[in-house]
């Protein structure tokens, strides 16, 4: 056969017209280079699609399981906090807007107060839940004596055993960057100046970096203060909003 007869003209409808060449093999003949590039251009593309999607997937893995959340409160949103009340709305109202980027260089900080059972874990949660999985950036929420356990989880330990685990500074650096940290349970068992130099550190990382971090607690904001201690009180309260749920609690037998 000669070589005339094994190349042929053929009109692609997306491409034009492309020169064919018949396998003496398989007894085919080749198809359009365009079409066979465009679906080797897809395959592609679905192959990084989905590389991608698994890297969220693990990413998103590792700041949940960094994030704090445990339990019911891996479930809290926004979506679920039932907001009663005009009050209620409007705090929900304004931690969600809390939650949106802003633009740079400006440093947002939040407090959240009010009585027990009032749902400012389920609000802190849902911000933390947010910033992980609409925004893809890593949030903790924590109670104080949390953040100070870790930062002390090596101490004492052997050689060895802190190679294993975090570091004091490396604890700071990793709250200190988080996209968003909300503190629970000021006031609760967080008392000595050891403490209260511990959690500077972070928050003081935090406010050089222009990040958000939001304040759950019991107490009225004057009354953390000396819980808190000045330095680390007037970093959180610098262009903050507070917000007060004062309303009944939720939660049967609280009054």
């Amino acid at each position: 056969m000669s070589d005339a007869d094994e190349i042929r003209m053929v009109a692609c409808e997306t491409h034009g017209e492309y020169r064919s060449r018949l396998d003496a093999k398989s007894g085919r003949w080749s198809r359009c280079w365009g079409c066979v590039e465009a679906e080797l251009l897809a395959l592609d593309s679905l192959a990084r699609a989905k590389e991608a999607a698994e890297q969220r997937a693990l990413e998103l893995e590792h700041h949940l399981a960094e994030s704090g959340l445990e339990g019911r409160l891996l479930a809290a949103r926004f979506s679920n906090f039932i907001a009663r009340t005009p009050a209620q709305q409007k705090v929900l109202d304004a931690c969600q807007s809390f939650v949106e980027p802003v633009e740079a260089d400006v440093c947002r900080n939040l407090w959240l107060v009010g009585g027990v059972g009032v749902g400012k874990t389920h609000l802190g949660a849902a911000m933390v839940s947010h910033f992980i999985r609409e925004r893809g950036m890593p949030a903790a929420l924590l109670s104080a004596r949390e953040v100070i356990r870790q930062m002390r989880a090596n101490w004492g330990r052997s050689k060895d055993a802190r190679a294993l685990g975090e570091s004091e500074e490396e604890v700071v650096e990793r709250l200190g960057r988080v996209g968003l940290l909300v503190l629970d349970e000021i006031g609760a068992g967080f008392d000595s100046d050891a403490d209260r130099v511990q959690l500077f550190d972070v928050i003081d990382l935090r406010y050089r970096l222009g990040l958000p971090t939001v304040v759950l607690s019991n107490l009225v904001a004057k009354d953390m203060k000396p819980i808190l201690g000045e330095r680390t009180y007037d970093r959180l309260r610098e262009g903050a909003s507070l917000l007060t749920c004062n309303w009944k609690s939720n939660r049967t037998g609280v009054q």
